[in-house]
């Protein structure tokens, strides 16, 4: 008996009109049955707002007008941070009593929800951005490195001291752009000057700038090698942050003295084995910080001991070792006088 009541119910639900008039009073019916039975609030809201429009004196008006008001006003407010649900309001209840308070609140929403969409696409750009500004500093630092080593172990290699420039190896010729020796160095000095930028991460997001302005320079004698310098201010502070990411200053004697040792590794690496330090170390004395002659080779590496100084790494030939001095003759032995 229950089901078929529902059953029949569900029928009268599905026949209802729900037009801007009533035809009978069994679509008022119908429509008033929906108001008790349609499986979602806003079918309910819908239909009860529809029958208090188009049947405002029907039999089901008193009822109607006395759970619709609180209903809604209940729906409204449960529905005020939800923006599906105030969608569902405006479709179910285009003309229901709170129409333009929903429509008011989800132009709010879908504003909020433009914005937050646009910051996160802002803040993605920006991370995104900062990410390759990291990715490009990391390149820099790096490549800045790299060459500075590169440098080093090409000067290295040079054993033609005392020679005319035709006898440098090809690739240090090549890294000081001399095509013809001849008239390669017209006042008996080749430099090439490099100024690689780079940063290093600071607080939060910052990258602080550098420069790491260094002169590679080749002296003549003569018409021949006489010597090879690289130079540079405060060059091995640059090297020094380069590796470790963090700021070196004079003014900060600890941070500058692990400079100078993160600046060696390199250079001591890039010397090669024919330079190592077994066999051809020598005692430094400051301002020297590392001194080696092997193979023909003299290389003094000096660390500045003022700021704005240029640290130095000069390569010469090495030193002739001096003869020994003969002895000095040794005086004559007075005889003893015989005793009487």
């Amino acid at each position: 008996m229950k089901r078929s009541a529902l059953v029949v119910v569900g029928a009268l639900a599905a026949g209802c009109a729900v037009g801007s008039q009533l035809v009978s009073s069994r679509d008022a019916y119908c429509l008033y049955r929906t108001t008790r039975l349609a499986p979602t609030v806003e079918e309910r809201l819908a239909a009860a707002n529809r029958y208090l429009h188009v049947a405002p004196d029907g039999p089901y008006a008193p009822e109607l007008r006395a759970w619709f008001p609180p209903a809604e006003r209940a729906y409204v407010v449960r529905a005020h941070d939800v923006l599906p649900l105030l969608l569902a309001y405006a479709k179910s209840l285009p003309d229901g009593p709170s129409i333009k308070e929903v429509r008011d609140r989800i132009e709010e929403l879908e504003s909020a929800r433009r914005f937050v969409k646009q910051r996160q696409a802002a803040r993605t750009e920006r991370v995104e951005s900062l990410e390759a500004e990291l990715a490009r500093a990391a390149d820099q630092r790096k490549a800045f490195v790299a060459e500075l080593a590169a440098w080093v172990a090409a000067l290295a290699k040079v054993r033609s001291y005392g020679q005319p420039l035709a006898a440098l190896p090809a690739d240090v010729r090549e890294r000081f752009a001399i095509g013809e020796p001849a008239a390669a160095c017209p006042l008996d000095v080749c430099s090439r000057s490099s100024a690689p930028r780079f940063a290093i991460p600071a607080s939060g997001t910052q990258l602080i700038p550098r420069e790491a302005a260094y002169v590679v320079e080749l002296s003549l004698s003569a018409g021949a090698l006489a010597g090879l310098r690289l130079h540079g201010r405060e060059l091995f502070s640059r090297v020094g942050e380069a590796l470790d990411l963090r700021p070196v200053s004079f003014a900060d004697p600890l941070s500058r003295a692990e400079a100078i040792g993160r600046a060696l590794s390199i250079v001591g690496n890039a010397l090669g084995p024919e330079l190592s330090a077994d066999g051809c170390e020598r005692a430094a004395v400051s301002p020297v910080v590392l001194e080696r002659a092997c193979d023909g080779v003299h290389v003094v590496v000096t660390a500045a001991v003022d700021p704005g100084s240029d640290d130095e790494i000069a390569f010469g030939p090495a030193p002739q070792p001096t003869a020994p001095s003969p002895p000095a003759p040794k005086a004559p032995t007075p005889k003893s006088k015989p005793k009487n």
